[in-house]
């Protein structure tokens, strides 16, 4: 039967994505898709606030869970039809604007009876709108979630999501009614369950088919039945299956091991437990807890410290292995644990507390990262973590590690991310002989470097750390534009390194360079530098350098001869200081020798 849309249903009101959502505001009649009765009667929630929280952890955990339905009405002059779906009371309105271009032809050519996935967004309307909707095959099946029995009310059972987003949002709670959870013993808690989400026409998320086990069991269970076949898929961003680590386990099964792990209170309360654990205790805890979900644990907030806690209290102990097991476990998932600030936490941790045999062998994981690519994700969050480990390792091996960037140094110098972990691996390669095979890529672009904001910092360090024969290559490559390079944001401080670094001869060399005037110019350019905001920051540093050399009076006498054009300047005024200071002391007697 057609069927056309009312006036109402045709407004054009904003729509509000659930992703907008704030953990902190309560949830209005129009917006994303209200949570309310999911948590309406909680009774172990004390306050309304954390209610309000659970409510906005649930509407971030299911943004885009994709519903399921087909198209029952569609009218292609007004570009719009409406779907029906056993996880949705009523039908729900959808427009072509919502659908990409393929999708949109294939419907003109015949939409009735098509299979769809949806997202639900509430508009503020007597009807369900749906946006993000995708035609797929009709042996596509309804989405099934995994979560947790957390706790019980007297109509049903709240359950914590686990699927996607889930994970990084761990108090959200999805309510299931009580005839919907046939399945499990009333009153137990921490079972694994899987279950598909259904919306009412007030846009309240429920629980529906809420079964024990893991999303594997329930597709081996509709193969069985002969229903149509289960496609596994991410269900919501982020959502996976299983991974190359462990083959058939939810991520939900790897991080949420036991309820008072995951518990910010009670988590809390562990790692203070954990502080004053003897060796048996300690065993116990990891073997038991932590030692099959450890690279999973690393990366999530609340167990990366019990993790934390672990690594320092075992290496206070005597004759316990934990130390060893967790470095062959690091070592085995380096590259997963390391792609989160938590991960890197841990890793750290290891590195300060461990033998050095131990932090030799993480620190050897670097050799197994072959491309620039995995380098620059290692250091997104673990850039001091690499920093760490270079101080770990042998000759050879940083050579092996800092060849692996080779071509790429300029680069990964002037990059916000990089330019901290490539300076420390130059520095630790300085006073190595792989280094003079490195040298000349930096080498030839030392200047420009020198004047990026982020590789200065590079060479200033490396004319700090290098041997006397490389630094006097490094500090001559400025050798002609001193006068040029002085007035510059960021290269003035190389030059100021420079000059400190350098050898007598070459500060004298910088010296004279400023303090002559060449034949196309009306002036020495020590004057200019002298009134610059960050030349004069250069000249300050030559006289420091030159006291007591011959080369000193030469500089001090090039900048009074023209000190009534100096004197209004501000700059040049904190110059004028130093040079009558040093008199005033030699004349006192004060003048340090």
């Amino acid at each position: 039967m057609d069927r056309t849309r009312s006036v109402s249903e045709s407004q054009s009101l904003p729509t509000y994505q659930l992703k907008k959502s704030q953990d902190n505001s309560p949830p209005g009649t129009a917006g994303a898709i209200s949570a309310s009765s999911s948590l309406s009667s909680l009774q172990s929630v004390p306050n309304k606030a954390r209610k309000d929280f659970a409510k906005s952890s649930l509407a971030k955990v299911l943004a885009d869970y994709k519903f399921l339905g087909n198209i029952v009405t569609f009218k292609p002059q007004e570009a719009y039809g409406f779907i029906r779906s056993e996880q949705v009371t009523g039908d729900v309105f959808f427009s072509l604007n919502h659908m990409d271009s393929t999708d949109k032809v294939s419907c003109t050519t015949g939409a009735l009876g098509r299979w769809v996935t949806f997202v639900i967004k509430d508009c503020g309307k007597k009807s369900m709108e749906a946006r993000q909707v995708s035609l797929v095959p009709s042996s596509t099946t309804v989405s099934y979630l995994s979560g947790r029995v957390m706790n019980w009310a007297k109509i049903g059972c709240f359950i914590q999501v686990t699927s996607g987003l889930g994970l990084q949002h761990l108090h959200n709670r999805l309510f299931a009614p009580l005839v919907e959870t046939n399945e499990l013993v009333l009153g137990e808690v921490g079972n694994e369950v899987t279950f598909k989400v259904h919306v009412d026409r007030s846009f309240r998320l429920e629980g529906r088919d809420v079964k024990r086990g893991d999303l594997n069991d329930e597709v081996s269970k509709e193969k069985d039945a002969k229903v149509r076949k289960a496609r596994r898929r991410a269900v919501t961003e982020g959502s996976i299956v299983g991974n190359e680590e462990d083959e058939g386990a939810t991520e939900g099964e790897k991080l949420m091991s036991f309820k008072h792990i995951t518990n910010e209170e009670f988590s809390d309360e562990l790692v203070i437990a954990v502080e004053s654990m003897d060796a048996c205790d300690l065993s116990a805890l990891f073997d038991k807890q932590l030692k099959t979900r450890l690279s999973t644990l690393a990366k999530q907030p609340v167990g990366s410290k019990v993790v934390v806690a672990v690594i320092k209290r075992a290496a206070k102990l005597e004759g316990i292995n934990v130390e060893e097991k967790i470095t062959r476990m690091v070592m085995a998932n380096f590259k997963i644990i390391c792609s989160t600030k938590q991960g890197c936490a841990v890793v750290q941790a290891c590195l300060e507390n461990f033998c050095p045999a131990n932090k030799v062998m993480l620190a050897e994981q670097l050799l197994e990262l072959d491309t620039v690519e995995e380098f620059s994700v290692l250091w997104v969050h673990g850039s001091h973590v690499f920093s760490m480990m270079l101080g770990s390792l042998d000759e050879n091996s940083l050579a092996m590690v800092g060849f692996s960037l080779s071509g790429h140094y300029v680069t990964l110098s002037s990059h916000i991310r990089h330019y901290k972990p490539v300076r420390a691996l130059l520095v630790s390669l300085v006073n190595t002989d792989s280094f003079n095979e490195i040298l000349p890529e930096v080498e030839q672009e030392l200047v420009s470097l020198a004047c990026n904001k982020f590789g200065h910092f590079i060479i200033s360090a490396l004319i700090e750390s290098s041997p006397s024969s490389i630094k006097s290559r490094l500090i001559s490559a400025f050798t002609s534009k001193i006068a040029t390079l002085s007035i510059h944001q960021v290269c003035h401080a190389v030059i100021v390194t420079a000059l400190e670094q350098g050898t007598a001869s070459t500060q004298a060399a910088f010296i004279e360079e400023v303090c002559t005037v060449s034949t196309n110019q009306a002036d020495m350019a020590v004057i200019k530098l002298t009134k610059d905001r960050y030349g004069h920051v250069v000249v300050l540093a030559m006289l420091k350098v030159s006291r007591h050399k011959q080369v000193h009076n030469v500089l001090k006498a090039s900048i009074l001869c023209k000190q009534d054009e100096l004197i209004e300047n501000e700059f040049a005024a904190k110059v004028m200081k130093t040079i009558k200071t040093e008199f005033h002391n030699r004349t006192s007697g004060n003048y340090s020798k």
